[in-house]
């Protein structure tokens, strides 16, 4: 019997041993993944991992799913690159809090989704560089202006990770700052003009190239949404004031988020300064309740890592909760 039992696992193993090849190898013809040799056995190993990972969580959970995607044979440390949000300490946060909440016309509707809306520019792709925080900076600015002028604009992060020094470029840094920095420098200039490149080329952040006559928007005036956290407060200023930057925590399983609602347990965290990537809140609401899974508020979130990621480059996150930490950092930009 031990015997039959020893042969039974054997065959097992080399089924699981065939199939994980056949899936490594789908995944490098679907992601266009060429390694060298002295690579291939690491990349396989994360991808392996990564399988095992998605596979007990869409058995195990209902209300979000998990998929493969470019980030599904990187390393740890190739995935932190992919963080930069470094927020200020909270007291300087509550001297920059002047202004009051807005006085809307209307009540809240019980939804909001700027996705589709004209004057939000199409996903973007930081690449491997930690400049999450001058995406944040720049869609608020584009949706405003376009909002104010009617006129669509797309913004230069490449600006931002070259010019602004109160940030660390593609080590990090934060949208509030760099909107004072715009302010101080007299406007942002248009992408067309000033092109990213610290993403896809290696150049991680150069010889700044300002050029006053391609400025494509300008801040008037910029603060957190306060009291926080509180979803009614970011809601009501998402109202008034279009897309809200935001940072979060930022656990393992997001990068391979695929559907659904995401909420982890380990995500609602204690300390408000546990954040590590900049996203932009742009819209929220409820999800239809199924007999498995029950109706859930939600915001919609724009992400800076292309569109083949999540839902074309956006994902849903539970609202309400404080869900890592998006409730805590939302602010909002005013345009001349």
């Amino acid at each position: 019997m031990k015997f039959l039992a020893a042969i039974l696992l054997l065959i097992v193993a080399v089924a699981m041993a065939d199939q994980d090849e056949d899936s490594w190898n789908f995944y490098k013809f679907q992601f266009g993944r060429k390694h060298s040799p002295k690579d291939e056995a690491g990349r396989r190993r994360n991808f392996i991992a990564r399988q095992r990972r998605i596979e007990k969580h869409n058995r195990e959970h209902a209300e979000w799913q998990m998929g493969h995607n470019k980030f599904s044979d990187m390393s740890d440390d190739e995935k932190l690159a992919l963080l930069g949000a470094n927020p200020v300490i909270r007291r300087e946060r509550l001297v920059s809090a002047e202004a009051s909440l807005p006085v809307l016309d209307r009540a809240l509707p019980a939804s909001i989704d700027y996705r589709t809306d004209k004057c939000m520019q199409p996903i973007k792709n930081q690449g491997q560089c930690g400049s999450c925080w001058s995406f944040a900076t720049v869609v608020p600015l584009e949706f405003n202006t376009c909002k104010k002028t009617g006129t669509a604009v797309a913004l230069s992060e490449q600006m931002m990770v070259d010019c602004d020094t109160g940030n660390g470029g593609c080590n990090g840094g934060m949208y509030d700052r760099a909107w004072q920095f715009i302010q101080g420098k007299g406007g942002v200039m248009k992408s067309s003009a000033y092109a990213y490149t610290s993403g896809s080329s290696g150049l991680k952040g150069t010889t700044c190239k300002f050029d006053s006559t391609a400025i494509g928007a300008k801040v008037s005036s910029f603060g957190w949404t306060m009291p926080y956290p509180n979803q009614t407060v970011s809601m009501t200023y998402l109202q008034s004031d279009g897309p809200l930057p935001s940072a979060i925590k930022v656990l393992d399983s997001l990068y391979n988020y695929a559907s659904g609602v995401y909420s982890d347990p380990a995500c609602i965290v204690a300390d408000e300064n546990d954040v590590a990537h900049a996203v932009v809140i742009v819209g929220y609401g409820t999800t239809t309740a199924t007999t498995t899974v029950p109706a859930t508020p939600y915001w919609i979130v724009r992400n800076s890592w292309g569109t083949g990621w999540g839902l074309s480059g956006y994902f849903l996150i539970k609202r309400g909760v404080n869900m890592c930490n998006i409730e805590s950092w939302t602010a909002y930009v005013r345009v001349v």
